[in-house]
């Protein structure tokens, strides 16, 4: 149904023929004109238009706010097009109304088309901008089609999703908010701040998003350092403060900089901060210093810093007490100048003077709004539960997540699938061993500094993630062997231990089993060892069940096996280790019983004959995953034939349970009794630990 123009937008249209006749294709694919007028930004005029998509366009490519369309009379595209563009997004009424990465642009240039698209290559931090030559949209036989073509082939013109280097700008800065707020309120304080988190996490662009927001106000300086950077970390400490106050100085002093000698270099940093309070409106002052660790001893790649980090941390406690209103924030992987009360022979000046935040994973609707809003740019919608499965297997690690969904994105080009694309969890599942294979450099990347920083606690990581949770609580309870596996957010809290990436988890249990010499990734219990395993595992999930359901009911969550509990619980003493096919068929059909049946009688004594694939899906699905599991395994032990949907299920459990080497050895029932209980005790960790007060 064709679009209409609003009574707000006719009067401009009334007089402005060119542009209304520009308007015809885009009313007849189905937008309204909401509002229209001319706009100047840096001496640069274009016309601007808001369009509100119809229903069925709104639908198919995920539109939620009005749209931007600019008009320019220019015969050429010039950047300056772009900056004018971008000035209407951040002024009314456009500001907080119309979609945020995506804009259309009429263009009198022909080669607006090549040149929109080799600027959007450049310059990977903007808005997609869906490009219109004006005499394309005037020529005879345009139609709706010349719109929607035009916005299909943009949608795969650019994969937004893959993009690994540090934002500087605010078009895909996702989240952090109450990070961010924290920090914020530490500098506008003038009080000391720290932010650590492993590799990838999103540090850097948090610290450019910082700066950014702390300069909205005119009198408060701001400065980013890279400690990695030669500049800073070749200098000794007295030149690094000279660096320092020269960036700071930024040459509004009328004088030269002072000599910055070993004896003098204090005292002329602590002279040029009163030189720029006394000369300039500066009133605050914020240095901010990433990757902190090339600086800092026992780390640092320049061994001068081994005792120098003394003098040059000396020298700013010196100048933020004589001058109050000026703060540091330092960043990095390694916590340890602010957690170490001393190095060496020295004491550590930091020690017990900055607040320090970790910067974990981003919070599931984070996540979820990051793929979601990027996915829209791109042709990508993913379902509730494809979000939740993202989240599960990636914690919301910001590169991970987006580097996943540029995945996702290829292999469906590749097919030739249509666009905009639909993305259901099954999809996801189904990729996931080959895409994870292609995270592997980076998932490396994100746990080696923590192997090189903490090895004992990536020895306790390694527990965790071949599935000894006991272990790991007895590692934890013992001192301080997990606390930074806990505080990067790697794993989920003490009482109910899990590996927040399973991404990771799969990786760490991989390399594991390479170190140690088994022929396949998975570590399983010894021979002699596997009845009291067997026993001690079903124990605890007992336990654990019980408690969720505790849990659950406190929470006001749907019950799983109403009042009776689970009443088949004593026969999982009799549940025999798996040795064969029967063995293994014996022990499943004993947790079908206990677990999946029991669910599947309450729901029936309600009148829900399908409590299980509805009620329980939606409310515990990580429990779900790991029941789902059993009851596939169970009904391929006891069934000749299975369904179609039990089949394919049967196959994607078997290639993620079992490599190939292990497919192949007599070890294979025994690795996937242990798998089933593995994957159920963490699914129960995981319920808890989302549950929970």
């Amino acid at each position: 149904m064709p679009g209409e123009v609003h009574d707000s937008a006719r009067p401009f249209l009334s007089s402005h023929r060119r542009e209304a006749d520009l308007l015809r294709p885009f009313l007849e694919a189905g937008f309204d004109v909401s509002w229209a007028n001319t706009r100047t930004y840096e001496r640069t005029t274009i016309t601007v238009f808001l369009l509100r998509a119809s229903p069925d366009l709104a639908e198919s490519y995920g539109f939620e706010y009005e749209l931007v369309l600019a008009y320019s009379r220019f015969d050429a595209v010039e950047p300056r097009t772009i900056r004018a563009i971008e000035h209407v997004f951040t002024t009314d009424p456009a500001k907080g109304r119309v979609e945020p990465l995506l804009c259309f642009l009429i263009s009198e240039a022909t080669n607006a088309d090549a040149w929109v698209s080799s600027y959007l290559l450049e310059n990977k931090e903007s808005r997609i901008v869906v490009p219109f030559t004006a005499a394309t949209l005037l020529a005879k036989g345009t139609n709706a089609w010349t719109v929607r073509n035009q916005l299909q082939k943009h949608f795969l013109l650019l994969d937004r999703y893959k993009y690994t280097l540090p934002l500087r700008e605010d078009t895909y800065f996702f989240g952090r908010g109450h990070e961010l707020g924290q920090i914020l309120d530490f500098c506008r304080r003038s009080e000391n701040a720290a932010v650590f988190g492993l590799r990838k996490t999103g540090k850097t662009s948090f610290l450019w998003k910082l700066q950014r927001l702390l300069e909205k106000d005119s009198k408060h300086r701001v400065e980013v350092f890279d400690g990695q950077s030669p500049s800073l970390r070749k200098r000794h400490w007295n030149q690094a403060l000279e660096y320092i106050a020269k960036r700071l100085a930024r040459d509004q002093l009328d004088a030269p900089l002072p000599g910055f000698t070993e004896l003098d270099a204090a005292d002329d940093f602590l002279s040029v901060m009163r030189r720029l309070v006394q000369v300039t409106n500066v009133e605050r002052m914020t240095i901010i210093i990433d990757e902190i660790e090339w600086i800092t001893p026992k780390t640092a790649a320049d061994k001068h810093w081994e005792t120098e980090f003394l003098e040059f941390w000396q020298a700013i406690r010196t100048t933020q007490s004589t001058f109050p209103r000026f703060n540091i924030v330092i960043a990095g992987v390694n916590p340890a100048i602010a957690e170490e009360s001393r190095f060496g022979d020295f004491q550590n000046p930091l020690f017990g003077i900055v607040t320090t935040i970790f910067l974990r994973g981003l919070s599931e609707p984070e996540s979820n709004e990051l793929v979601q809003k990027i996915g829209k740019i791109v042709g990508m919608r993913y379902d509730p539960a494809a979000l939740a499965s993202l989240f599960e297997q990636y914690a919301g690690h910001p590169l991970l997540t987006r580097l996943a969904c540029s995945h996702v994105a290829q292999i469906a080009q590749v097919a030739g699938e249509p666009f905009p694309l639909k993305v259901a969890k099954g999809r996801l599942e189904k990729q996931r061993t080959l895409r994870d294979d292609e995270l592997v450099f980076y998932v490396r990347h994100v746990v080696d500094e923590l192997e090189r920083f903490y090895p004992e606690e990536y020895r306790s990581l390694e527990t965790l993630s071949v599935g000894d949770i006991q272990a790991f609580q007895l590692a934890a309870s013992q001192g301080q062997s997990c606390t930074h596996l806990f505080r990067y957010g790697v794993v989920s809290a003490p009482d109910y231990p899990y590996v927040t990436y399973s991404v990771l988890a799969d990786y760490v249990a991989s390399e594991n089993a390479r170190r140690e010499g088994r022929p396949w990734r998975m570590r399983l219990a010894a021979l002699e060892d596997r009845p009291t395993f067997l026993a001690v595992r079903l124990r605890e999930i007992a336990e654990d069940m019980r408690e969720l359901e505790r849990v659950a009911k406190t929470a006001n969550h749907p019950p799983l096996f109403g009042p009776n509990s689970f009443p088949e619980a004593d026969r999982l003493r009799d549940a025999p280790v798996a040795k064969d096919a029967q063995t293994l068929g014996a022990t499943l059909s004993i947790l079908n019983r206990c677990f999946i049946e029991s669910i599947d009688r309450f729901g029936n004594s309600i009148l829900e004959n399908k409590y299980f694939f509805t009620k329980i899906k939606a409310s515990y699905p990580s429990l779900f995953g790991a029941l789902h599991r059993i009851r596939v395994y169970r009904n391929n032990e006891h069934h000749l034939e299975l369904t179609p949907g039990v089949e394919a299920s049967l196959r994607e459990y078997l290639q993620r349970d079992l490599d190939d080497a292990l497919a192949a050895s007599d070890q294979k029932y025994w690795a996937l009794l242990q798998r089933c209980l593995d994957e159920l005790i963490r699914a129960i960790q995981l319920e808890l630990a989302r549950l929970a007060p």
